[in-house]
């Protein structure tokens, strides 16, 4: 009998292997896309709950959420500038104080976090995209502190509209790459020679 204790990113990995949906996001990379648009449904309807709900606390960690995001932004850390943003959303979702969006939410930024939908922290590394998501950041947060939901709304909604596309761009650089490397695979095929 094998009385070892368990490795946790074996449990780890078997809770996702156990996890239907992130299996199926898993399998079908194309998800991704219907993830961002699900949290676009969400995200504009939690920023407005959190400008009118928020606490004073609410905001507060929402502010050092975003004060971590900046330092990380300004040590060129992509990395962790992509966990200072995971935790940014959930404390927006938190602060809407909604349970079932809370839970809801608290479930896809876990898997957010792993990448299973997409690697963000190479979206963190395109250029241009550190500095914009950061200006939204600061939109949004300022949004929610300032009370102003309908502001907060938009800056949110906006925030994940950029997200898709620089998603969707960062596919279509990857997919030209593929077909690059491809063609320079198949001349030195031809030739015979590397080029």
């Amino acid at each position: 009998m094998n009385t070892a204790p368990e490795d946790p990113e074996d449990t780890e990995e078997n809770a996702a292997k156990a996890d239907p949906l992130a299996r199926l996001l898993q399998c079908h990379p194309e998800t991704a896309f219907d993830y961002l648009e699900f949290r676009r449904m969400m995200a504009g309807p939690a920023a407005a709950f959190a400008a009118e709900r928020g606490t004073p606390a609410d905001i507060e960690k929402l502010g050092d959420c975003l004060r971590q995001m900046e330092e990380a932004h300004g040590l060129d850390d992509p990395s962790q500038e992509a966990a200072a943003d995971a935790a940014f959303h959930l404390a927006i979702y938190e602060a809407s104080h909604n349970e079932v969006l809370i839970r809801i939410m608290q479930q896809f930024i876990r898997m957010m976090s792993e990448d299973v939908f997409y690697e963000r922290t190479s979206l963190y590394q395109r250029r241009g995209v550190r500095d914009s998501f950061l200006r939204q950041h600061q939109a949004i947060y300022h949004a929610i502190a300032a009370g102003n939901p309908e502001a907060a709304r938009a800056t949110a909604d906006a925030h994940l509209a950029s997200t898709m596309e620089a998603l969707r761009e960062a596919q279509r650089a990857d997919a030209r790459l593929e077909v690059a490397l491809r063609r320079q695979q198949g001349a030195k095929l031809v030739t015979g020679k590397p080029k």
